[in-house]
């Protein structure tokens, strides 16, 4: 079993198994995916009236919080044995993110996150194409429309 088998769900599709692809860094010791996913969403506004005459805003005696929906860019690694192993996993990726409703789970947080595809803000390719083993790594920005605490 490889290290990175069993660490990213999406649709119940181990990302690495089925893609060759994970979630990646910069550089060692980094954690922006995990702060991207971890960090809480915003808070709706609550609904209050201004009265001229009168000091301040009213608000009801009961508030009901609620989060706006949010957007979590990630960043991928996709690997593959030689060329055509990497663009069979780069494609098989990107058909993974254009399936619908994406339900991104992480064992590691206990967690699930329900997002669909929204766009990719970069790409880089990371080794040579006619290497043996062959990587890019792609930002993706995902839509979670209810945030998951």
């Amino acid at each position: 079993m490889d290290i990175l088998e069993g660490l990213l769900y999406i649709n119940d599709n181990d990302v690495y198994k089925t893609c060759g692809a994970f979630l990646a860094e910069d550089k060692a010791g980094d954690n922006t995916n995990y702060a991207a996913l971890l960090t809480p969403p915003k808070m709706k506004a609550y609904t209050a009236v201004s009265f001229r005459e009168q000091d301040g805003e009213k608000l009801p005696d009961k508030l009901t919080p609620a989060f706006e929906a949010r957007d979590v860019t990630l960043q991928f690694a996709i690997t593959g044995n030689g060329k055509a192993g990497f663009i069979k996993n780069y494609q098989a990726f990107l058909g993974l993110l254009k399936s619908g409703w994406l339900n991104v789970r992480l064992p590691e947080l206990g967690k699930t996150y329900r997002m669909y595809y929204k766009e990719s803000t970069g790409y880089d390719q990371l080794t040579p194409l006619d290497g043996i083993t062959v990587a890019g790594k792609i930002k993706v920005k995902f839509r979670e429309p209810v945030p998951t605490l």
